[in-house]
């Protein structure tokens, strides 16, 4: 998500990732210390920190997203394009608030 929207506060990404904040925060020590995420403050909100990718980050991502793909490929190999694709509509469906 990162990748792709940019800085993002922690609060936005629990909520969009849908988990509990203090799971993210975990997350995000976690991440921050293997150097793959950096916490900024918000200048607008001295509360807040924006959590931004690193490099590092990103070229985990590069090598994650393949296998990513190839996991769910094996794991909806039972299900006709046509099928995945009616799952991913009525899953999103129930995901969108």
């Amino acid at each position: 998500m990162l990748a792709a929207v940019g800085p993002c506060p922690q609060q936005a990404l629990s909520e969009e990732l849908r988990i509990y904040r203090s799971v993210m925060v975990t997350l995000c020590d976690d991440l921050e210390r293997a150097g793959h995420a950096r916490r900024e403050r918000n200048p607008d909100d001295r509360r807040a920190y924006a959590v931004t990718v690193t490099d590092s980050g990103l070229r985990l991502l590069d090598e994650a997203e393949p296998a990513v793909r190839g996991f769910l490929d094996h794991t909806f190999q039972a299900l006709t394009p046509a099928e995945r694709d009616q799952l991913t509509t009525l899953l999103t469906k129930l995901l969108t608030p």
